[in-house]
C-alpha cells in the first residue's frame, strides 16, 4: 500500500512580495518555492505534518494538517499586506509570523 500523498500550495497575486518566492516548509524542511500567481505540488507521507510559508525572517503561522494516504490536499497562501494594510508594513515587522497567511483551501 502506498503511504504517500500530495499537497498543493497556491499563491495568490498581490503587490507585496510579488517579485519574491515564498519557501514552502513541511516539518521544518524547505520542500518547494512558489511564485506569485503560481502553485507548487509536493509529495508527503501520510500522517500529521506542519506546514509553513516563509520569506526571509517572516512567515505564516504554522499550520498542522493530517495527510491521508492517497488523498490530495490543497492550501492557499499570500501576503497579509494587501490593500490599505500595506501602509502598516512597519507593524508586521514586529509580527513576523503574521506577515504571510496560510489556510486550507475550501
Amino acid at each position: 500500500m502506498n503511504n504517500e500523498t500530495e499537497i498543493t500550495i497556491r499563491r495568490g497575486k498581490s503587490y507585496a512580495d510579488r517579485l519574491r518566492d515564498y519557501k514552502v516548509e513541511v516539518d521544518g524542511v524547505v520542500v518547494a518555492t512558489v511564485r506569485a500567481g503560481q502553485s507548487a505540488t509536493v509529495p508527503v507521507t501520510a500522517g500529521r505534518h506542519t506546514l509553513t510559508i516563509r520569506i526571509d525572517w517572516c512567515s505564516s503561522e504554522k499550520l498542522q494538517f493530517d495527510a491521508k494516504s492517497g488523498e490530495h490536499t490543497d492550501f492557499e497562501c499570500g501576503s497579509s499586506l494587501t490593500g490599505a494594510r500595506i501602509l502598516l508594513a512597519i507593524v508586521y515587522i514586529f509580527r513576523p509570523h503574521q506577515w504571510l497567511w496560510l489556510r486550507r483551501a475550501a
